[in-house]
């Protein structure tokens, strides 16, 4: 019994030791997975990517403990684990330099961890996110015909999937979205994927074939949520292809269903939309006023608002309530994807009045010289008032000094003039899609004669506009006119041979930027693309101005990238001081140069990387302080 005692006395004390270092480095690791998981499921929660000053919070408290792990318990079981977190969270920052390096130093340390198949995926994802697209995609590859287990397979090929739509290249998304479905069948995935498949089909107006997928996303066990998305996804497919009374069963079906509540806003919106597409004008206004009345500071109040604002200024003509409405977008949610687009028609209808007035002005001047060439006005009797000169060689050159200043400034006139008309014409056109109003500015230009050298650019608009509105006859007669008027004419080759590029050409800037905007929802890297091909080919239209500025929106509110909306939006600055838009660029350059330097002076550590993502300012308040975690005592002990 001593004996026992004795080697009681020397055992305990060791036993003892190894089970509280066993405990600390548990609740350590315990306390990182913890502030991880808060994290992700904060993102989950507010439905988007932004990571906000409280998601950063978490990350950053995650990779605290992690380090900590790896640091005081070198040879625990958990440092794997610790350093896949500590990895994620910077890519979950979006500070994408760091994470490739975390990755690497876990693939160098823990070669046969459990965690590195799924460390590989995110790896790829990483590398894509930093523009190493064909390195990004030979890891993914690599990694799909290394892996046996489905369920990661299934992972691998959903990454590689969303990798390619987001770069436009959706034949590829679609063969890697079924090789999801194909490898991992019974998981949650597979619905997400089906469901992808069905938005890429609608994109590519597949409309059939984009029904039949969205009905099989059933057979792959989806989440509520997906179901949810699926549901008004199904509405706006019927009402985009006509199907109006489809629509309106499936959702006053819904509307009907207490189950469904947390849709009943997206829902009432198809609605709204669908009173638009059958033209019931007064039913669709009176539905957009009601959600924005009951979903009030939603995204879907925010995108109502910039539907009333576009069924008063494109269908109603009511310029001064479309922009009342437009300047609710931003204020509801500012994240709204037609945050961008509400603003730049703000500065269109501002710049359609101010232009309006001025060429008010300018007309009355011009009227007068038209009435008196066209024989309205009889000028024979006006009297000199100015003393007559004996010197006749003085009278004379005074005469002429008078006749060439009243021609220039008649030259001036008349040239402002044609300028305010094409561009009411333009603002008619492009931004309120009135084609009359636009064919009636364009004509008034080529039908008035005098001092007029835009005749040309005038009929070259005219053909355009309605070659668009499908009235090629019309549209061929006016280029006639133009071959046997202005045979040398810079529009006419264009037209017929395409051999010369136009300066100031909103008509082929235009087709690009709608090309752009096509893509602008769901690939955004694509729409950069063309964006940055519009600013590159046509710097001097307004379209260019537009795409720089969207540029860096996509990068503020979609991409997240701090480096280049900020550098995207000094751009815009820098090159177009004078544009209707310099207000707002300039405020959502500040809201980041603000963010940036306080991310510096925080003291952060992925501060240094350009790419960081956080877009909302400290929390004075204090609120968005951690929750106290028990966890956090125990670990400190």
């Amino acid at each position: 019994m001593e004996y026992q005692r004795l080697i009681f006395r020397k055992i305990f004390p060791v036993v003892v030791s190894v089970l509280l270092a066993s405990c600390a480095y548990y609740n350590t690791f315990y306390n990182a997975e913890q502030y991880f998981k808060k994290g992700i499921q904060e993102i989950e929660a507010q439905g988007n990517d932004r990571i906000t000053v409280n998601i950063r919070k978490y990350f950053n408290s995650a990779i605290e403990k992690s380090n900590k792990v790896l640091i005081n318990y070198p040879d625990s079981r958990w440092t794997d684990n610790a350093a896949y977190i500590i990895a994620m969270s910077h890519y979950y920052k979006t500070d994408y330099s760091t994470a490739r390096k975390n990755f690497e130093q876990f693939f160098a340390n823990y070669p046969a961890s459990d965690l590195r198949p799924r460390a590989e995926i995110w790896y790829g994802r990483c590398l894509w996110k930093l523009g190493e697209k064909e390195q990004a995609l030979r890891q993914l590859l690599k990694s799909s015909q290394r892996e046996k287990n489905p369920q990661m397979r299934s992972e691998i090929f959903f990454a590689l999937a969303d990798l390619y739509r987001s770069s436009g290249e959706l034949d590829s998304a679609l063969i890697y979205y079924q090789k999801t479905i194909s490898a991992g069948r019974d998981i949650p995935q597979a619905a997400s994927a089906q469901y992808k498949i069905a938005e890429i089909n609608l994109a590519q107006n597949n409309i059939d074939l984009a029904i039949t997928n969205l009905k099989k996303i059933y057979k792959y066990h989806p989440s509520s949520e997906l179901i949810d998305k699926m549901q008004i996804l199904l509405a706006r497919i019927y009402r985009e292809d006509n199907r109006f009374d489809e629509a309106r069963t499936l959702i006053d079906a819904k509307l009907n269903d207490i189950s469904n509540e947390a849709i009943w806003g997206d829902l009432e919106l198809q609605l709204a939309l669908l009173y638009l597409a059958e033209g019931d004008l007064e039913s669709a206004r009176l539905r957009f006023s009601q959600i924005t009345e009951k979903y009030k500071g939603k995204p879907v109040s925010s995108e109502a608002y910039y539907h009333l604002g576009e069924l008063y200024m494109n269908t109603l003509n009511d310029y001064e309530r479309a922009k009342t409405n437009y300047e609710k977008v931003k204020k509801e949610d500012r994240n709204s994807r037609f945050a961008l687009s509400a603003q730049e028609k703000i500065a269109d209808i501002t710049k359609y009045f101010a232009l309006r007035k001025k060429y008010e002005e300018t007309w009355k001047t011009v009227k007068i010289y038209i009435d008196n060439a066209e024989g309205n006005i009889d000028s024979s009797n006006i009297k000199n008032t100015e003393e007559e000169d004996s010197d006749e060689i003085k009278k004379a050159l005074e005469q002429f000094q008078r006749a060439k200043a009243q021609m220039a400034d008649t030259v001036t006139v008349f040239k402002n003039y044609y300028q305010e008309l094409y561009e009411l014409g333009e603002m008619h056109f492009f931004n309120f899609g009135n084609t009359d109003s636009a064919f009636y500015y364009f004509n008034r230009i080529y039908r008035t004669p005098y001092y007029n050298p835009v005749r040309d650019k005038a009929l070259y608009a005219l053909y355009f506009l309605l070659k668009e509105s499908g009235k090629d006859d019309l549209a061929d007669s006016y280029l006639d006119s133009m071959r046997l008027e202005f045979p040398d004419s810079q529009y006419l080759r264009f037209i017929e041979h395409r051999d010369i590029v136009i300066p100031e050409d909103n008509l082929q800037a235009r087709q690009m930027f709608l090309r752009a905007e096509s893509y602008f929802d769901f690939q955004p890297d694509s729409a950069i693309t063309v964006y940055s091909e519009i600013a590159d080919k046509y710097p001097d239209t307004k379209y260019a101005e537009k795409s720089l500025l969207a540029i860096g929106w996509l990068y503020h509110y979609r991409l997240y990238n701090l480096g280049n909306s900020i550098k995207y939006y000094e751009k815009f600055l820098e090159k177009y001081p004078e544009s209707d838009l310099l207000e707002y660029g300039k405020k959502e350059l500040n809201d980041l140069q603000e963010i940036s330097n306080w991310i510096t002076s925080a003291g952060d550590d992925s501060s240094a990387d350009s790419t960081g993502k956080d877009f909302s300012l400290p929390d004075s308040s204090g609120a968005g302080d951690l929750p106290p975690d028990e966890a956090d005592e125990r670990d400190r002990k």
